[in-house]
């Protein structure tokens, strides 16, 4: 959610770094993580970037079913099956991605985004 703290078009700006259209894509696990969070009143702040994120990815995006245990194995499953490179600020997430040659992109403190781990 980090992208969304700032007005970012996260798909321009990743089109940009990959000199390549793309067809973004989430997990269903991952809209239903993000609406539990939605509905949070305890974390207000948190609630209102998950509701931002929300009307972004339900029209940009294309929703895949996945599978494994956690939302987290299940991106790593999907990534695979699909050939996909993974854009998460999650760094445990990335450091997994990574050690299994899939390529990663990161928004950095700045602002910028970087890919990692991806050879063509």
């Amino acid at each position: 959610m980090a992208a969304f703290e700032r007005p970012v078009d996260v798909i321009r700006r990743v089109e940009e770094l990959l000199e390549a259209k793309i067809e973004p894509i989430i997990l269903k696990a991952q809209l239903q993580e993000l609406e539990k969070i939605a509905l949070s009143e305890k974390r207000w702040k948190a609630s209102r970037m998950a509701r931002a994120v929300l009307d972004y990815v339900r029209f940009k995006f294309k929703v895949i079913e996945g599978c494994g245990e956690s939302v987290d194995d299940a991106i790593v499953e999907a990534a695979k099956r699909e050939g996909c490179i993974v854009a998460t600020n999650d760094r445990e997430l990335r450091r997994r991605l990574r050690s299994i040659g899939l390529g990663v992109i990161y928004m950095k403190g700045d602002g910028r985004f970087e890919l990692e781990g991806y050879q063509p």
